[in-house]
């Protein structure tokens, strides 16, 4: 019996490296003539594991649109997230192009021209909260990611997908795990519940995570003050917020770790010592997080994982546009620091 042939015989053939020539027959990038050689030696010599649908599907040139809701101040966080999404797309050859809408300046159609004029496949949303705007975006009939989403109801057609880190259980946790070791029961949430869905999410999780150690909880124990009108950047303004509260918090749940770093600036005013007489638990483990003292306990989010998942499931969906709409959850990882070491 004949021998099967071998990637690395095909590779020696064409005097090209394994890596190449096996990129080339599963549908990864390659320059399209190095595919087009490629699959021609490889059908030449009768190589039996070829599959030429499958080849020409994962070889399509998608074009790709990112929007963002707002600039992406946040650089700590979205530096690598887009890195991986601009990475996942030159991999693939996939087109990729950015556009940042001003939802008080620029007038929706706008935003429809240019989806239209660029021929997008598909659609990448980040910091896109805006229920009109999202209503608006997946009416346009093209696929659409939302990496995060809104808090509010929307009404629009479903070809679209969520990704979103594990929020809920992972404040959840916390909760349960200060409760455990300290006997923690004073809790604080501080951000805007109402910013978007994971905000949201890390409220709910202390919330349900206070009810399932002591019980009742009130609003006046949180500072839920809205970000648009808020600085939770000014340790000034969070420190007269601190001191509006009913109970003195033992611990402060903060939705991101600015606002954590935030609150512990606003605790020093208050001459309040972290860990000692109050506990900070932030999110996302960003520079924040670690870069000055007391060093933030916080979750990790693999913000490379979130744009590689970002990019296969709006393909996916490009591919299968039938498919129902999904929320895809990524895991986090506690990462303990000296800020909850009590």
């Amino acid at each position: 019996m004949k021998k099967a042939v071998t990637i690395k015989e095909i590779a020696e053939q064409l005097n090209l490296s394994r890596n190449t020539v096996a990129k080339a027959l599963n549908g990864q990038y390659v320059p399209k003539k190095t595919r087009e050689l490629v699959l021609r030696k490889a059908q030449e010599m009768k190589y039996k594991s070829l599959n030429v649908s499958h080849i020409e599907s994962g070889a399509k040139k998608y074009r790709i649109l990112l929007v963002s809701g707002k600039p992406l101040n946040n650089m700590n966080y979205f530096v690598p997230l887009i890195k991986s999404i601009e990475n996942n797309c030159y991999e693939k050859n996939y087109e990729l192009f950015q556009y940042t809408y001003n939802g008080s300046k620029t007038p929706f159609k706008e935003v429809s021209d240019y989806v239209n004029d660029l021929k997008a496949d598909g659609i990448v949303a980040i910091e896109c909260f805006d229920k009109n705007f999202i209503a608006n975006l997946v009416n346009l009939g093209k696929p659409v990611c939302f990496n995060d989403f809104s808090t509010s109801d929307v009404s629009a057609n479903y070809n679209y997908d969520i990704i979103s880190a594990n929020d809920e259980q992972s404040v959840f946790r916390i909760v349960k795990s200060l409760h455990a070791k300290y006997g923690t029961t004073r809790f604080t949430f501080v951000g805007d519940n109402k910013h978007c869905r994971s905000f949201h999410d890390r409220y709910y999780g202390m919330l349900t995570g206070i009810l399932s150690v002591r019980g009742a909880h009130n609003r006046p124990e949180d500072i839920l003050c809205s970000d648009e009108v808020f600085n939770y950047g000014n340790p000034e303004a969070l420190k007269t917020e601190i001191l509006k509260l009913k109970y003195r918090p033992e611990c402060f749940i903060c939705c991101n770790d600015f606002v954590a770093r935030g609150v512990c600036n606003a605790l020093k005013l208050l001459n309040v010592n972290v860990p000692k007489n109050a506990l900070v638990v932030g999110f996302d483990n960003v520079s924040e997080a670690f870069a000055t003292a007391p060093a933030i306990t916080s979750f990790s989010v693999d913000k490379e994982f979130l744009g590689t998942e970002t990019i296969r499931t709006l393909v996916n969906r490009i591919e299968n546009p039938n498919i129902p709409s999904r929320t895809i959850i990524v895991s986090t990882k506690l990462i303990p620091r000296a800020s909850t070491e009590a």
